[in-house]
């Protein structure tokens, strides 16, 4: 049984099954405001023409400069992972103004800010609860607002007007279970999705500073860009990335503002 719906009983006047379903036992669970609230939204992102771009990320050195910070005697707080991908995210998205955007008919709304949308699975429901002026905070504000928001989107104490004004999404189901990959529908009017999905520990290939190779095993991450392909092309998508991937793999507590 579905959460956060209503049991109602088959024989009440509702529409019909689909044919050919008639005989088939059955209950009716009649949808609650959020959820035909989000049906709605994704019809709406389903008939924008989009695109996914994938990069390989080796979390090395943020994993390194993160245990660097929460081992700290007297570590003020422990950040999480998504803290730091979030950071970087949003310095690099200040570098690919097209993606913090709104595509319209006849132009293309370049937003100011980075009003960063952050994807929380709930018991009733998606919410996307918004941080706003991301680009102001560090990996450490970052990290407490998404843990207050995370914690206020289960508990159902976001406020609607935490919910609207975003202009970057970051989805994280890599948070939920091992997901393989982090392909999502777009969250209009914006026109980038950034979706983590699980880390995974695999072979690869590394090169020293002399050039020579070697196979070690690695932490490794293939974040998502979803992307409305009217106002991006593929390079920028790609391009953005790149730069996103580099900035993980070149992570320092002396080089970042934590």
């Amino acid at each position: 049984m579905s959460q956060g719906n209503d049991v109602i009983p088959s024989a009440a006047a509702e529409p019909a099954v689909p044919a050919g379903y008639e005989g088939v036992p059955h209950e009716r669970i009649r949808l609650k405001l959020r959820r035909r609230t989000i049906a709605r939204n994704l019809t709406i992102a389903a008939s924008i023409p989009s695109l996914t771009a994938d990069v390989q990320v080796d979390l090395t050195a943020l994993l390194g400069a993160r245990q660097e910070w929460n081992s700290q005697p007297g570590c003020p707080v422990r950040l999480s992972v998504l803290s730091f991908l979030a950071r970087a995210a949003v310095a690099t998205l200040l570098e690919f103004p097209d993606l913090n955007a709104t595509f319209l008919d006849t132009e293309l709304i370049r937003w100011a800010t980075v009003n960063l949308g952050i994807a929380v699975d709930t018991p009733t429901g998606l919410v996307v609860p918004v941080i706003r002026d991301a680009q102001k905070y560090g990996v450490r504000e970052i990290g407490e607002l998404i843990r207050d928001i995370g914690a206020r989107g289960r508990d159902g104490g976001i406020s609607s007007a935490e919910l609207s004004g975003g202009t970057f999404t970051l989805s994280n189901p890599g948070s939920v279970g091992p997901s393989i990959r982090a392909e999502a529908l777009l969250n209009p009017p914006q026109v980038a999705l950034l979706g983590f999905p699980g880390m995974s520990r695999e072979p690869v290939v590394v090169t020293d500073d002399s050039g020579a190779e070697s196979i070690q095993i690695r932490s490794i991450l293939r974040p998502s860009l979803t992307f409305d392909h009217r106002a991006i092309d593929g390079g920028e998508a790609v391009r953005f990335l790149v730069q996103f991937r580099d900035m993980i793999q070149g992570w320092s507590l002396e080089q970042y503002q934590v």
